[in-house]
């Protein structure tokens, strides 16, 4: 497995963690701020993985 697949990976187990902190209401603020940074580095792993892939010319081969 590659680094862009890894880091795809671990964008897709970011979603319930940002989903929990979200809905939490315990948590009040912190929980939509905390959820915030989840999201922003979800969304930097997702421009990441794209870059690496692009620079280095990686593909994903098929099963």
């Amino acid at each position: 497995m590659n680094l862009p697949n890894k880091l795809t990976v671990l964008r897709v187990c970011m979603v319930p963690l940002f989903v929990f902190l979200m809905l939490w209401d315990d948590l009040g603020k912190n929980g939509n701020y905390a959820a915030a940074a989840v999201f922003i580095l979800a969304s930097v792993t997702d421009w990441l993985d794209g870059y690496i892939a692009r620079k280095n010319k990686m593909l994903t081969k098929k099963l």
